[in-house]
């Protein structure tokens, strides 16, 4: 047994014996099953093992395959493969994604104590975020821009009925037995798609093909790695606003049919000879096997009316959900950015709610500066109000929380201001801070505006638009 070996047995012994309902597995027990997941052959030239994996288990980060670890990192084991430790969660360590860990890209794995993940399921996540530093390495165009998916037209019931019997074709695809129906199926449901991004905007359409690149292929990864062939779509279909959600089940689906159908087709798209899963898989199915199946005129009128029905429901939902999270009782906290609009540096993509204008829902994660200061939400609700046409991409005017049990602490070190409640910290250069019992208790942070600029100076120069996190 290597160092390492001894290492990830004494840590499991010290963890014990872990009821999954309570605790996630401990760090050992992951890792051990993701150094077996990581000899199947997954995709041409990935190799996990060669990628750094950093683990937060709920009280220390740890971090293998390093060639570097950074400040703060201890030597728990050497040799072969060292691991690190890391007291508590490491100020990096904010989702399952991958990072940027000491000049290192690095794949990140947060344990969730309520989750009914065992080892083996948390080990195939730990796959899919290695995957994404190798697709970050190989393939850079493989990814969707995020500032589309405020765009995409999600209340155009014509489009959701293409989308949702689309995903039934596929998912019959998926079901067929015989090679014949299986090539039928797929050829309808890339008909549905055809006639869908004919109507699109072309943003819309190369989010979809971007991000089940990105994320359907890594999805599919996961998958692989439990040998778990066969994705799980709903026979309802997606939500209208769930764009983002079902690009994880149907880039994989589209990846299982073009193992069905060519077995070379990993090396295709890894070599560019097809720019998306669809076009590839178009071009693969057998034309003399893609007749015979078709949706009745029953199926396509009840589609059309359950998609008029979600997508009336998902323009009230909006409405209800903006109310409520202004009616919440306690503190309200506004931070009014005027002539310095906040740029966007970070957010959990599935966990936000565009209200639709330029505001937007934060359920996790928001991070945002200026030449001003730095904020960061964390766990709670946040809306933003965008200070240009992009909800977000173009800068954030207006962030306001809502409920705070308590006043915000304000403490000053000269003119920099921080400000800390629950969930919220943020660092700001010059801000005024007002406090409000009027309408309730109110705390808004504002800066004092420019003063105008001398002779011959030029207009202040606004922030170009920022890109999203993982």
């Amino acid at each position: 047994m290597n160092l390492r070996a001894t290492f990830l047995a004494g840590l499991l012994a010290v963890c014990g014996a872990i009821p999954v309902a309570a605790e996630p597995p401990s760090a050992s027990a992951i890792l051990a099953d993701f150094d077996r997941m990581a000899e199947l052959p997954l995709w041409p030239g990935f190799a996990p093992k060669t990628i750094p994996v950093a683990i937060y288990d709920g009280k220390e980060t740890w971090l293998v395959h390093h060639p570097a670890p950074p400040a703060g990192f201890v030597r728990r084991a050497s040799g072969g493969d060292a691991v690190w430790g890391f007291p508590g969660q490491h100020p990096l360590m904010r989702a399952n994604t991958s990072v940027d860990l000491g000049g290192t890209m690095t794949a990140t794995l947060l344990l969730g104590p309520r989750s009914s993940y065992g080892a083996r399921e948390w080990a195939a996540v730990l796959i899919h975020e290695t995957f994404h530093v190798f697709q970050r390495q190989h393939h850079p165009t493989w990814t969707g821009n995020e500032a589309e998916l405020f765009l995409y037209p999600v209340d155009d019931p014509d489009l959701l009925t293409g989308r949702r019997l689309e995903t039934e074709a596929l998912r019959r695809a998926l079901a067929a037995p015989e090679r014949h129906g299986a090539a039928c199926w797929a050829s309808r449901a890339m008909e549905q798609r055809r006639g869908r991004f004919a109507r699109m905007p072309a943003g819309s359409v190369a989010y979809e093909r971007g991000s089940e690149l990105n994320e359907g292929l890594a999805a599919f990864m996961e998958d692989m790695a439990q040998d778990r062939r066969t994705p799980d779509l709903p026979a309802d279909g997606y939500g209208p606003d769930q764009v983002r959600q079902a690009v994880y089940a149907i880039g994989p689906a589209q990846a299982a049919l073009l193992d069905r159908f060519d077995p070379d087709w990993k090396m295709k798209i890894d070599s560019g000879t097809a720019a998306s899963l669809d076009q590839l898989l178009t071009r693969d199915l057998p034309l003399a096997e893609s007749a015979g199946c078709a949706f009745t005129a029953e199926e396509k009128g009840h589609a059309r009316g359950r998609a008029g029905e979600d997508t009336a429901k998902l323009v009230s939902r909006r409405k209800e959900d903006r109310a409520a999270f202004f009616s919440r009782p306690g503190t309200r906290l506004v931070i009014e950015a005027g002539a310095h609009p906040l740029g966007l540096q970070g957010f959990d993509p599935l966990n936000v709610e565009s209200l639709g204008g330029v505001e937007v829902l934060h359920k996790r994660l928001l991070q945002l500066s200026n030449d001003r200061g730095t904020i960061e939400v964390l766990n709670r609700d946040a809306l933003s109000e965008g200070a240009g046409a992009h909800p977000l991409f173009e800068g954030v005017r207006t962030l306001t929380l809502s409920g705070l049990t308590a006043e915000p602490k304000v403490t000053r070190d000269g003119e920099t201001v921080k400000i800390e409640a629950e969930g919220f910290t943020a660092t700001l250069k010059g801000a005024l801070v007002d406090k409000s019992e009027a309408n309730g208790s109110l705390v808004r942070i504002t800066w004092p505006p420019d003063p105008p600029p001398s002779a011959g100076a030029g207009p202040p120069t606004a922030p170009g638009p920022h890109s999203s996190t993982d």
